[in-house]
């Protein structure tokens, strides 16, 4: 599922909280622009992954499963938004990966419409 609308703070926040719970880095976008205009980061663990994505236009967004969410919500006491994702797309991760992440990151192949 993708979280969509989150605040910086808030995403810079709930990174730390999966970092700190033992995710394992997988990716981190390395360009001139990290952090300024876009940032990825993909985290696995367990055979489970998680891909936060941020850029300031559209602040953070966030592809995970539906008991990761709970567990996002638990760690902020707030609801977080389900919707269309724009910087977490599985194409948009594909070409900033270089190809080594394709699809989605809980496995599903449904598209995703434009």
């Amino acid at each position: 599922m993708f979280l969509t609308g989150i605040s910086t703070d808030d995403w810079n926040r709930l990174l730390e909280h999966c970092v700190d719970s033992a995710w394992q880095l997988a990716f981190s976008y390395d360009m001139f622009d990290k952090g300024i205009d876009y940032d990825l980061y993909i985290l696995q663990m367990d055979g489970q992954e998680i891909r936060f994505a941020w850029d300031n236009w559209f602040e953070g967004e966030i592809e995970c499963s539906a008991a990761l969410r709970c567990e996002l919500e638990a760690v902020l006491g707030h609801a977080l938004a389900e919707g269309e994702p724009s910087t977490v797309k599985p194409e948009v991760v594909e070409i900033v990966t270089g190809g080594r992440f394709k699809g989605r990151a809980d496995g599903k192949t449904d598209e995703i419409e434009d």
